[in-house]
């Protein structure tokens, strides 16, 4: 009697496996298929290059990118200036309110992106740098305080664009000494609310006292409550006089 042990399942199983592979390749025996799958192949074939190295040969057309977003933008101030609040401040119309506040610069934002202009500061921001990169110095913060830098700029108010968080450091630091000079001396803890005071409106442009309360960094130290303990009766005027100072 004979024997079946483990070993004819197997070579059941092999002659499936094989089966199955001569049929799943009988479709590559058509000739005209093999071609087909080369002409594909050689069609869509990327090669990567490492060893040539790329010359440029003309970058007449960013330039010439970079002057057409220069010139709409400068469209844009001369169709809008007597429009716009923020526009009436910026170019010192007498009927302009004192003050550029954030909601007059962020109508400014908005009217700047709406068609046909389409316009986005940190592009225009670029399209300066690439014509005047001598007097283009840091990149932009992608803040509202950049559509006020951007301004004064294209309008001649400045002489040279900058982020405004890199000159307000230096106008905060004056205004300390002036206050020293008038007896009015901050302690260190008052100095810490002062300089983040300073941050925010470096990227805003001007603060409201509810941002004591809504603003993170503020809340994070005690917000509005703890700045009303440190500055008391003064805290308006300063939330008032700072922006003034620090953005003009």
């Amino acid at each position: 009697m004979a024997r079946h042990g483990p070993a004819a399942p197997d070579k059941q199983r092999e002659a499936v496996r094989e089966a199955l592979k001569d049929t799943a390749c009988n479709i590559f025996d058509d000739p005209a298929l093999r071609q087909l799958l080369k002409d594909i192949k050689r069609t869509t074939e990327i090669r990567i290059d490492t060893i040539s190295t790329d010359a440029v040969i003309s970058s007449g057309y960013d330039e010439a990118r970079a002057q057409t977003t220069v010139e709409k933008f400068k469209r844009f101030l001369e169709d809008h200036q007597d429009r716009l609040v923020a526009l009436q401040v910026l170019y010192g119309r007498p009927h302009a309110a004192k003050r550029l506040d954030r909601a007059a610069v962020e109508d400014l934002r908005d009217a700047l992106r709406r068609p046909p202009w389409l316009l986005e500061p940190v592009d225009i921001w670029r399209a300066y740098r690439r014509l005047d990169d001598a007097r283009v110095k840091g990149n932009p913060a992608r803040a509202l305080s950049d559509i006020v830098m951007l301004v004064r700029y294209a309008i001649g108010s400045s002489q040279s664009l900058e982020p405004l968080t890199s000159t307000i450091a230096g106008r905060f630091n004056l205004w300390l000494g002036r206050e020293e000079k008038a007896v009015r001396v901050y302690s260190e803890p008052q100095k810490a609310w002062l300089s983040a005071i300073r941050d925010f409106i470096a990227v805003n442009v001007d603060i409201a006292p509810q941002d004591l309360t809504d603003a993170p960094d503020f809340a994070a130290k005690g917000g509005v409550a703890k700045a009303h303990a440190l500055f008391g009766a003064r805290l308006i005027s300063l939330l008032d006089e700072l922006p003034q100072l620090l953005v003009a």
